[in-house]
């Protein structure tokens, strides 16, 4: 009995540890009568880690003041390798590092509420290799955003990023990137 409560707690730890989020962003669009199109995007390492996506992903819908208004269970359709953009024609990419996005898109019915919603989503770890966070495998991630309060914006749609930072720059080379958002 010992030899299975081991294992099965041994089980337990391997799989708790997802090492593969490096990054993510969410983003809504009113589609009027208090509908909104709520999307999760989510960058994965392709190598190191290699956890599932969360089928289905576990996006949570707050009031102002934290209390979980309504949980969207939204299912994985599948995932795309990110291209690699250079931002100096004379680097030659290295062949190990790879980023994966899956999009996770869902609608949600969310009457105006005094101080608006915050969605969020959760997810632990962060990728084992990452050299500027302690203990990554113990640090996970929270991508959310606010759909402010109805007085001071009705159908509302958030910013989105014009574009994507590239996967790789060059040491003592600069670098400029725009991280502008359109509204």
């Amino acid at each position: 009995m010992r030899k299975f409560i081991f294992g099965v707690l041994a089980f337990l730890s391997l799989t708790g540890s997802a090492t593969h989020i490096v990054g993510g962003e969410i983003y809504y669009t009113c589609l009027g009568n208090d509908n909104y199109q709520i999307t999760l995007k989510l960058y994965r390492d392709c190598y190191n880690g290699q956890a599932p996506y969360d089928n289905p992903a576990s996006i949570g819908v707050y009031d102002i003041n934290g209390t979980l208004i309504q949980n969207l269970l939204v299912n994985y359709t599948g995932s795309d390798t990110m291209p690699i953009t250079l931002n100096n024609p004379c680097f030659i990419p290295p062949t190990n590092v790879c980023v994966e996005e899956a999009i996770y898109t869902t609608t949600a019915v969310l009457p105006p509420i005094a101080g608006g919603y915050v969605i969020t989503y959760q997810r632990c770890c962060r990728n084992s290799t990452i050299l500027n966070i302690v203990n990554p495998l113990t640090v996970g991630s929270t991508i959310s955003i606010t759909i402010p309060d109805p007085t001071l914006a009705t159908c509302n749609s958030s910013p989105r990023y014009d574009s994507l930072p590239p996967l790789f720059m060059c040491i003592g080379t600069p670098f400029v990137f725009n991280h502008a958002a359109t509204d």
